[in-house]
């Protein structure tokens, strides 16, 4: 068969599968209202009636039978449909159909069964001239009792089909009674699977479901009612004394994740939540391995995910030879955890904390054996020269920098050294060696800045880019921040201290925000960078709106269990040195455009600053660091017009 044949043939396989695709769905929504769901009964039940008949009668139904049939049928088939309707079967939502479903759908065909023989036994009257033979009505509830549960399963296979989700084979029993109370928010998919995850388990009692779906209200799921929709989520704890809430909403947004945990926490109650409904379809995790409600949750934004590019990634990551510097660091070494999943030849870890490069080390080789630890300092040129020389990197990513602003006011020569001066040298070291990719990661800090720390990372910043624009074969690029949160040097580990311990949290500023973005977004955003094949570019992740940092704390305190201004107070301090009262994203003569291959990466359009100049000014201010001349150093900062801002003028603005 010839190509053109073998194109023709899959595309009209394609075509006769999306038809019957169409036919299901059309099939699945005509028996979802209750109404048509007895119409569906009443034929299955009508059907096993005539069936019964030719079964008793060998295939041949005598004339006077078949009389009998047409006339006693309809109230047969009265008999079953008002058997569901006192037992409440009606309840139950067919697409999610079980075997629990199935044992108590045995009780209504039982009592309709009983209900016909002592009419057939006991009456003291017939519809017809003979009484409906014994075996027919023996015959009947098992043909009516399979015919029900088929159509259910078959509208739980379709819905299956439908949304492409795999059947579970796992079936359920009943629960004790001494366990801990919950109610699963959310009853679709996820709701279901986690029943069956945990319904075996002795430390769950599961009491019901909630949902904002208003054809679900009442209705049975998987053997257990839908309460409610989630407004009454208070009501409905303290009616059924329910102790924890587990929420079953994989896709839903951050922000109603939030507002849920938020209501949970001031009832109080305990929250868990689901995994994320990617990493469930990929089989990383299973749906029964709950978390606590995450400081992710934080963002009031959905976290943003690049795995549909896990392919190409593979392609420029697999093989190749990659240093990482800070790589003890919170986010260097989850990027080294994340890089190691796509296939590097090596991983270099560099960094000059011997105890974080060890744990980190040790972790990634669980797994990953082509590990090489470096204790250095990035500092130290010759040393990153040897470096180079010997490990031979194809792609580098440069994390090791100098982060507290407050503690970096107090040390300018420090975090020009370690940020600018070690900067330099890997950018320099990286292009002289012939390294494909070179990415440092930076701050919005780095946005006129206010600080030592943030002026270092904007001057390092222009390093790269004016590197970049040297014509040579490496492509150089930075990716600038928000703040990280559960970094190191983010607020919320302070905060979640300060709340362990019931201490006063203390915040700045009341009116003071920041951009923010979870660890695993930063790296992603850092990987991705390193594939993307623009030169001398800035590249930033669409963070949404800046967060207050007092809101923030308020959250965390209430997902936390506990009150803000009662269990825990807040106070506020003022603004520290080099601390601004709001970040800002681009500076001036920046535009940001929104990447092509990713909507949620901006690319920072800078403009260009004559190498020269850069070169010379770079060097004035490494001699000021080097002699440790901290107004030197300003003065230097100043002169380069990065936009920098004294502190104290800056807080005497603010």
């Amino acid at each position: 068969m010839s190509l053109g044949e073998q194109l023709l043939g899959n595309r009209s396989l394609l075509q006769v599968a999306q038809s019957l695709d169409r036919v299901m769905t059309t099939f699945a929504k005509a028996v979802y209202t209750r109404q048509r769901q007895m119409v569906v009964d009443a034929a299955i039940t009508a059907a096993a009636f005539w069936l019964s008949y030719l079964s008793r009668f060998d295939g041949v139904v005598p004339a006077a039978e078949r009389e009998q049939f047409a006339i006693t049928v309809t109230v047969i088939v009265g008999v079953y449909l008002a058997s569901n309707l006192i037992w409440s079967r009606y309840a139950t939502v067919w697409r999610f159909f079980n075997l629990a479903d199935a044992a108590e759908l045995l009780v209504p065909v039982c009592f309709a069964t009983l209900v016909t023989l002592s009419w057939r036994l006991f009456a003291p009257f017939s519809l017809t001239r003979g009484a409906i033979p014994t075996g027919v009505l023996l015959i009947h509830p098992v043909l009516t009792y399979s015919g029900w549960c088929g159509a259910r399963l078959l509208r739980r296979l379709l819905h299956q089909r439908v949304h492409g989700i795999q059947p579970d084979q796992t079936s359920a029993i009943e629960l004790g009674s001494e366990r801990k109370r919950v109610i699963l928010v959310g009853a679709g998919e996820a709701g279901l699977y986690l029943l069956r995850e945990i319904r075996n388990s002795s430390d769950y009692e599961i009491v019901g479901f909630l949902d904002d779906e208003p054809a679900l209200y009442g209705r049975s799921i998987g053997g257990l009612r839908v309460l409610g929709p989630i407004a009454e989520l208070e009501a409905i704890v303290d009616r059924h004394r329910i102790s924890e809430v587990i929420l079953c909403l994989p896709s839903a947004p951050q922000a109603v994740i939030q507002r849920i945990a938020q209501r949970c926490a001031r009832i109080p109650v305990a929250t868990s939540s689901v995994p994320a409904l990617w990493e469930i379809m990929s089989g990383s995790v299973m749906i029964g391995h709950l978390r606590p409600v995450s400081m992710d949750d934080l963002l009031g934004r959905d976290k943003v995910s690049h795995r549909q590019h896990i392919e190409e990634l593979l392609q420029v990551y697999g093989g190749r030879r990659i240093l990482v510097t800070g790589a003890g660091g919170s986010i260097g070494s989850e990027l080294v955890r994340q890089l190691k999943n796509y296939g590097p030849s090596e991983l270099i870890l560099l960094d000059k904390d011997e105890n974080n490069l060890y744990e980190t080390s040790c972790e990634v080789r669980e797994d990953f054996s082509r590990v090489t630890a470096v204790v250095a300092n990035v500092r130290d040129r010759e040393v990153m020269a040897r470096i180079f020389s010997l490990s031979s990197p194809e792609i580098v990513f440069h994390a090791a920098a100098y982060k507290h602003v407050p503690l970096m006011e107090g040390y300018p020569a420090e975090a020009i050294l370690n940020n600018v001066v070690g900067t330099r040298n890997l950018a320099e070291l990286s292009i002289e060696s012939g390294v494909r990719d070179f990415v440092m990661i930076s701050t919005d800090k780095a946005v006129n800045p206010t600080s030592i720390m943030g002026a270092s990372k904007r001057v390092a910043e222009m390093i790269v880019l004016g590197l970049a624009g040297g014509g040579s074969a490496t492509r150089c690029s930075c990716v600038r921040f928000g703040n990280v949160l559960g970094s190191r040097a983010s607020v919320v580990p302070l905060f979640q201290r300060q709340i362990r311990q019931r201490r006063t949290i203390t915040i700045t500023h009341p009116d003071v925000s920041r951009y923010f973005m979870t660890i695993p977004e930063a790296v992603q955003l850092i990987i991705r960078a390193g594939s993307f094949e623009d030169r001398g570019a800035i590249m930033m992740l669409d963070m949404g709106d800046p967060v207050k940092i007092v809101d923030l704390a308020r959250n965390l305190v209430e997902l936390s269990g506990l009150q803000p201004d009662r269990d825990v107070k807040i106070e506020f301090t003022g603004l520290r040195p080099g601390e601004k009262l709001n970040e800002e994203l681009l500076a001036t003569g920046e535009r940001g455009v929104r990447s092509p291959r990713h909507a949620k990466i901006f690319i920072v359009e800078a403009s260009a600053r004559p190498w020269a100049d850069l070169e010379a000014s770079v060097r004035s201010l490494t001699e000021a660091a080097t002699r440790r001349d901290d107004n030197m150093i300003r003065e230097c900062l100043r002169a380069m017009e990065i936009g920098y801002h004294d502190p104290a003028s800056s807080a005497v603005a603010s």
